[in-house]
């Protein structure tokens, strides 16, 4: 199961529960959410998407091979 970490709340939650938040914070960019990814303060759903495009360049840049990203 792939998981992702959110340092902001130091927490690992599973990339399906991950995608169903991008797709909230998509669906509402004005609404406020109690914490983003990278942010424990409430957090705008356009600021989340924000934050979800910056981690996605982020793991591209890593160049983890696939074999080596610990999926488990």
């Amino acid at each position: 199961m792939r998981t992702i970490y959110l340092p902001a709340v130091d927490r690992t939650v599973t990339l399906t529960a991950y995608i169903q938040a991008v797709r909230l914070a998509k669906a509402n960019p004005e609404a406020t959410f109690k914490h983003g990814f990278t942010t424990w303060w409430p957090t705008a759903g356009a600021e989340i998407m924000r934050q979800f495009r910056e981690g996605i360049w982020h793991r591209i840049n890593q160049a983890i091979p696939y074999a080596k990203r610990g999926i488990v």
